[in-house]
Order: C-alpha cells, then sequence, then structure tokens
C-alpha cells in the first residue's frame, strides 16, 4: 500500500479515485463500480456512503466515510450531472463510459485490475520478498478489514461495516446502530491511517472549489425520503410504507381519524404549533417540487390540507377532537 501510492499520480486518472473509495470503505469493486449519482449521504454533518449491495441483497446499506472521500464523490457526482444523460447514463452511475461498447455501464473489473498492476510493473511494486506484487480488487477490502480491526474495531463492527452475510450472527446479534458504526469509523479515522492528498489534488485540479451545493443539495433529496413529524424525523418512509407514516399517528391511529384522546385549541401554544406545521410541510412541497419527487408533493399536499383545516378552526377559538370530559377531568385534578 505504502509503494501503491508513493506512484497514485502514475495511475490512471480515472482508477484514482476508484481505489481511494475501495481503500476508505472496504466496499466490493462491483459494489464501488455500481455506485450512483445519489450515494452521497450527509446525515448530522457527517458523510456517509449509502448503497444497495448486489452479492448479499443489502438494500440502502451505510457506511461513514471520512469528508476527504466525500469531496472526491462530490466531484465525481457533480461532473456525472453534468455529462450524463438517458442515452449515455440511464442507470445515473458515477464511474460510467459514455460511448463506446460500454456506454452506459460502469467501467470493467478487469479494466481497474489491469491499471493496478500495470502501474505495479512500471514502478516495480513488490511485496515482501522483492518478487513483482500482483494486485487484486479484492485485496483492498481486505485490507480495509484489518486496518479496522488493528485500529481498535470489534470484530462485529467490521462484520456490518462490510455487510458480511452470516445467518448465524444475524440470529445471535442485533443489528448495530449507524451511530455505533460512526463512532467506530471516526475513532479509527482520528490515527491518520486513512489520510492522503488526493482531495487536495482534485481541489487544485477543479480551480480549488468542492460543489457542497452537490452535498447539500443530494442531503435535501435524502430527507424527501422521511416525514418530519412534530417529534422528530421519521426514516421509516424509505424501508416501506409505514401504517401510519402518511399522517402523524395523533391524527390517524384511530382507525384513520384523530386519536380519541387528543385535543387540539384547548390550551396556549395549539396555533403556534400548526403554524410551524403548515410552513415546514410547505417547505418539504417545494424542495419535492424541485426535485420532481411527485409522489412527495401529493402526500405533504394533502398533508398540509390537514394541517390547514385544524388551524382554521382553532385560530378562530374552536376547539376539535376534543373530548370533554377527559377536560374536564384535567381541569377538576388542576382545581
Amino acid at each position: 500500500m505504502e509503494q501503491l501510492f508513493e506512484n497514485i499520480n502514475n495511475l490512471h486518472k480515472e482508477v484514482v479515485p476508484i481505489v481511494y473509495t475501495m481503500f476508505k470503505t472496504g466496499l466490493r469493486i462491483s459494489d464501488v463500480l455500481g455506485l450512483k449519482q445519489d450515494c452521497l449521504v450527509k446525515l448530522n454533518n457527517k458523510f456517509w456512503i449509502e448503497t444497495n449491495i448486489a452479492k448479499t441483497y443489502v438494500e440502502g446499506h451505510r457506511i461513514p466515510i471520512d469528508d476527504e472521500l466525500a469531496n472526491i464523490l462530490a466531484i465525481l457526482i457533480d461532473d456525472a450531472k453534468k455529462y450524463s444523460n438517458q442515452d449515455n447514463n440511464p442507470e445515473n452511475y458515477i464511474f460510467v463510459r459514455y460511448k463506446g461498447s460500454r456506454k452506459g455501464k460502469p467501467y470493467g473489473q478487469s479494466w481497474i485490475q489491469r491499471n493496478l498492476n500495470l502501474l505495479a510493473i512500471d514502478n516495480n511494486i513488490t511485496d515482501e520478498l522483492g518478487n513483482r506484487y500482483h494486485f487484486k480488487n479484492h485485496s483492498f477490502r481486505h485490507t480495509y478489514a484489518i486496518k479496522m480491526l488493528n485500529g481498535g474495531a470489534d470484530i462485529l463492527t467490521v462484520q456490518e461495516l462490510l455487510a458480511h452475510a452470516s445467518p448465524e450472527m444475524t440470529m445471535r446479534y442485533a443489528k448495530l446502530l449507524d451511530n455505533t458504526k460512526r463512532k467506530t469509523f471516526d475513532k479509527v479515522v482520528k490515527q491518520g491511517i486513512f489520510s492522503f492528498a488526493e482531495s487536495d489534488k482534485l481541489k487544485e485540479e477543479n480551480d480549488g472549489e468542492i460543489p457542497s451545493d452537490i452535498i447539500d443539495m443530494l442531503y435535501t433529496n435524502h430527507k424527501l425520503n422521511a416525514l418530519d413529524t412534530p417529534y422528530g424525523t421519521c426514516m421509516q418512509r424509505k424501508n416501506g410504507k409505514c401504517n401510519f407514516a402518511k399522517h402523524p399517528p395523533c391524527l390517524t391511529c384511530n382507525g384513520g381519524n384523530p386519536c380519541k384522546d387528543l385535543c387540539v385549541g384547548a390550551f396556549e401554544g395549539d396555533v403556534s404549533k400548526y403554524q410551524i406545521l403548515i410552513n415546514s410541510t410547505k417547505t418539504m412541497i417545494e424542495n419535492a417540487k424541485m426535485y420532481n419527487r411527485t409522489e412527495m408533493v401529493n402526500e405533504n399536499e394533502e398533508l398540509l390540507k390537514l394541517y390547514e383545516d385544524i388551524y382554521s378552526k382553532i385560530s378562530q377559538g374552536s376547539m376539535i377532537y376534543s373530548r370533554l370530559d377527559k377536560l374536564k377531568k384535567i381541569g377538576d385534578t388542576n382545581e
């Protein structure tokens, strides 16, 4: 690895970011080449790659990444958006051939490996015995795992990061949360074992500018899969329709009607609550329209109408969905 990165500038320009992505994520070469323009996600000001793992059929697998790789991917995504269309890149890949026999398809795996081995020949990259080193794409995955383990990551976290299929382990252990993966990854990264100057090189090639608007745009598009609620952000929508995800549960849990114990308009602050709900929903509609998310526009417009109907009543002093006997008991208790 030391010899590889000492000579990285001699590697084919299109192969360099693929090497960094394999090295910094442990993804299989097939999954790296299958990354699409929506793969970069920003959650709580931290960057992740989100993609489907073909071999083990894992959908929406998230891998924490550092800012350096996020900058590299942001530039690649920006370029892909500029040069792609339905003819030359219908699947929105970022490592794609825009013409020739592979038009619309990712780079070939053998082409990546061949360029790495040409680099080994031209720069006399050898193993510990002095023999010419033969690169295999999968070696980067093993290297990632070893570096994480040597850096202090536990075996279960590494298994989760690599999305290894293990029915026995899955039966015995619960799936690790993203927060656990993020903390472990950040702890290892602080040791500097994944740090290289490729992002600085890319900044120079792009006049010193990293397209931060691409990152913000991707984050907004990712958030459109969620549902803002008064209690937080519901991500269940991304994994399939939750029975209550279309509207907040307090307004739908009673056979599609509001909860029998819900009272709106009886206490100060309810009007302000619904003003906030209306404004945040309008923002979601605007963002959904910007990204042509028709289904999200329709659902949020339906939700907006519900909020506006409630607001129009309580702003005039009316109280709705109230069980007065419950309210009376509350008043008696307060006395």
